[in-house]
């Protein structure tokens, strides 16, 4: 597993996800997902994530007498362990999180500055409900959720498709009188 601190950083983090939902892309891909961050600073954290092997080029060809490469997610890149994830401490924790909310606040700041949001006909929610549930059936729970997302993230773009994104926490609640 390489270290995941490299990827904390809101725009290395971007280019990641781009990545993750695309399998593979060009950089000129890449500022097309990422238009607000300038093509300077986009070329700066791809070489960072190469150079720590959270990306790798997948390809390069000529365009116009210059080089394109292509890039993919690293082989390298792995979900952090339990005992990884057990080694930080709280406040690389909260550094963690930290930066994976503000990406949902950007994204959620793009939408709504957008001229034709509609929040219902986009479908767009945001919502908290508390459940009782065993490890067990939280497990199975995720399980199902896994299973229908895997059918949706099968799906190539097409007409009538829109990106979407699923965001999902799960945190047990502090115990509470009568539990």
């Amino acid at each position: 597993m390489v270290s995941s601190s490299p990827l904390l950083h809101p725009i290395r983090l971007r280019i990641v996800q781009s990545l993750l939902a695309s399998d593979e892309l060009t950089s000129h891909e890449l500022h097309e997902r990422l238009g607000d961050v300038p093509i300077a600073t986009l070329y700066r954290h791809i070489k960072h994530l190469l150079e720590h092997e959270l990306i790798e080029v997948a390809g390069e060809r000529r365009v116009r007498g210059a080089s394109e490469r292509s890039y993919r997610v690293g082989a390298n890149l792995a979900n952090p362990s339990s005992k990884e994830l057990l080694s930080l401490t709280s406040e690389e924790l909260m550094t963690v999180f930290t930066v994976f909310v503000s990406g949902l606040i950007r994204d959620f700041g793009t939408y709504v500055d957008g001229e034709t949001r509609d929040l219902v006909r986009d479908r767009v929610s945001f919502a908290q409900a508390d459940f009782w549930a065993t490890d067990e059936e939280l497990d199975a729970f995720f399980a199902s959720v896994m299973e229908a997302l895997g059918t949706v993230m099968a799906n190539p773009s097409g007409e009538g498709r829109r990106r979407r994104a699923l965001t999902t926490i799960a945190l047990p609640r502090p115990e509470m009188d009568g539990a």
